[in-house]
């Protein structure tokens, strides 16, 4: 399971491209201006540096050269001196304006790709230590989640079935503007961090094999606040990435319940953050299908059943529809990760 964040160079190629295609319609807009306003004896002329700054600038060096050498013609051998009376300008006149404009231009996009590239440098290396980062963070989930379950692949297969669930939802009309590509894919890097706070409960309740008492319960109630307080901690120090928002959401309020009984904050309804309630339908298939210390697994159909009756009290009634609608894809990747887990432990 791999958690590669990446710097999209699409976005940033668009941008620089619609910069570019902005340079050349100021350009002709300047032209214009310039032959309207009588010829290049006049100052207006000098507005051709800006779209040559902005080209310089987004686009580089080479584009900017490109750009310098197109403008310098524009006002060149065809842009009179004078259109009033009709004097031409002589070629030594717009030949070494091409020249300004190109070395201008050079100039700005050597320094412009410099900084470019001592940024994608930086972003590259905050990239590489988040990611060290956010492995020692997955690693110690695994751990706590080996603690509590008999094998930390729990976390795997709760992060599959999140994003299945949310890829889902979507196709509904009123999440349709709500949920993207972007949102599923968090969800898929959010999930596994749900019960990181677990790393804070001491063995002796979170391994009991009987039932809590009320004090122990409460304690164990606080794995949400601890897991909110952890993320939070990450979230400010790398902001930019809004998985960890999704994240933060989940961790404090996947034990939530629909008719507000849950914990930590008894929120109710649509209240409850749609991450945390698409990661309580999630939790608690993988749950019942699991061998806990407490208690033994039981099948699909009995799950799906348990789920079902839920809905309304424990779930989100929208999101136990769509659980069921694919149920089939569900029970696919419940059976993949076990096969995958078998293989890992007999490695």
């Amino acid at each position: 399971m791999q958690f590669r964040i990446r710097l999209n160079s699409k976005e940033i190629n668009i941008g620089s491209s619609v910069f570019l295609v902005l340079s050349y319609a100021l350009s002709v807009v300047v032209t214009i201006i310039v032959f309207a306003a009588g010829g290049t004896n006049r100052v207006y002329a000098n507005l051709m540096y800006v779209p040559i700054t902005i080209a310089s600038s987004t686009n580089g060096k080479k584009h900017g050269v490109i750009h310098a050498v197109i403008g310098g013609l524009l006002l060149g051998p065809f842009m009179p001196l004078n259109v009033e009376q009709d004097i031409m300008q002589p070629h030594v006149n717009w030949a070494l304006r091409v020249l300004v404009y190109t070395v201008i231009a050079y100039v700005i996009g050597f320094f412009a790709d410099h900084y470019r590239h001592e940024l994608l440098e930086v972003q590259k290396r905050d990239e590489e230590i988040f990611e060290a980062h956010m492995a020692t963070v997955y690693s110690l989930v695994k751990l706590s989640e080996s603690r509590d379950y008999s094998t930390g692949e729990h976390v795997v297969r709760v992060a599959e079935l999140c994003r299945l669930l949310t890829d889902k939802i979507r196709c509904r009309e009123k999440y349709r503007e709500y949920i993207n590509d972007d949102y599923v894919e968090c969800m898929f890097k959010a999930a596994p961090l749900h019960d990181i706070g677990k790393v804070g409960i001491p063995d002796s309740i979170l391994l009991k094999p009987g039932k809590l008492t009320p004090e122990e319960f409460e304690i164990m109630k606080t794995h949400t606040i601890i897991g909110e307080n952890t993320l939070l901690d990450l979230k400010q120090r790398y902001s930019g990435y809004r998985f960890l928002e999704l994240a933060v959401n989940i961790a404090r309020h996947h034990h939530e319940r629909w008719d507000g009984t849950g914990y930590p904050d008894g929120l109710s309804g649509q209240s409850i953050p749609l991450s945390a309630r698409i990661m309580a339908v999630a939790d608690t298939y993988d749950a019942l299908r699991s061998k806990r210390v407490y208690k033994d697994a039981i099948s699909h159909n009995d799950s799906v059943e348990v789920i079902r009756q839920s809905s309304g009290t424990h779930f989100d009634p929208e999101i136990v529809e769509v659980f069921i609608e694919c149920e089939n894809e569900i029970i696919e990747i419940y059976e993949r990760e076990m096969v995958r887990a078998s293989e890992g432990k007999s490695l």
